[in-house]
């Protein structure tokens, strides 16, 4: 039996500043997710830092996102299954 998360309400794209649980909000996955492709270099550094937390510009990460390669997890080619 699977849980159903509550779904998280998308980011004001016209806000300052995204945190990154707004970025996580607006790719759909978890917090720590997000953290994970900070760490390896996976998305766009963050603009501001305030103590440990990270802020980005929200239009920063729309572009990325919306360039980012789409076949399979992190880009990576989609391989068939036979």
């Amino acid at each position: 039996m699977t849980q159903d998360r509550p779904v998280e309400p998308k980011p004001d794209p016209n806000a300052e500043w995204w945190t990154t649980s707004d970025v996580a909000a607006y790719l759909g996955v978890q917090g720590s997710t997000v953290t994970n492709y900070r760490k390896r270099g996976q998305m766009p550094d963050s603009d501001l830092s305030l103590g440990r937390t990270r802020l980005w510009k929200p239009a920063k990460i729309i572009k990325w996102h919306e360039e980012r390669p789409r076949p399979g997890v992190g880009g990576r080619p989609v391989t068939a299954k036979d």
